[in-house]
């Protein structure tokens, strides 16, 4: 493990992921699912023009299968519902040049297990989540 002296000034750059999959507010919930699938991944950001405006879980989508009567995920995704219709808008946001302790701190004491990273355009450039923290504390 780290010490704290070694960690001083680590920043969100450091700890995100910055190869991020994205959609669109208007695709539909069934490419959502497979973007999140091929991925490996649980929390995809949704963008226009380059800017976030929108995150989805796989969370979110089990909830619509559920809400649909599905016990299956796929089979429970197939309807009119894009990813504008069920995407959390309310995002949290963090920058990239700032220090990891700021993420830790927000996840930590949020609802939110991801956080849309930014640079000083406001243009998307990673994601960084609880998963991607731990492994920083863990090392």
């Amino acid at each position: 493990m780290q010490s704290d002296s070694s960690r001083a000034g680590v920043t969100i750059r450091e700890v995100m992921t910055s190869h991020v999959r994205t959609a669109r507010p208007g695709d539909p919930l069934q490419e959502v699912w497979r973007i999140l699938s091929d991925e490996r991944c649980h929390h995809l950001p949704i963008v226009e023009e380059g800017r976030p405006v929108g995150m989805i879980s796989t969370r979110d989508l089990v909830r619509v299968a559920r809400r649909n009567g599905s016990t299956k995920l796929a089979a429970g995704l197939y309807g009119s519902e894009t990813a504008a219709d069920v995407m959390t808008r309310g995002l949290e946001t963090i920058y990239a040049d700032e220090p990891v302790e700021a993420a830790i701190d927000r996840i930590g004491v949020g609802d939110f297990h991801a956080l849309v990273v930014l640079d000083d355009d406001e243009n998307l450039v990673g994601i960084v989540t609880n998963h991607d923290l731990l492994h920083y504390l863990a090392n």
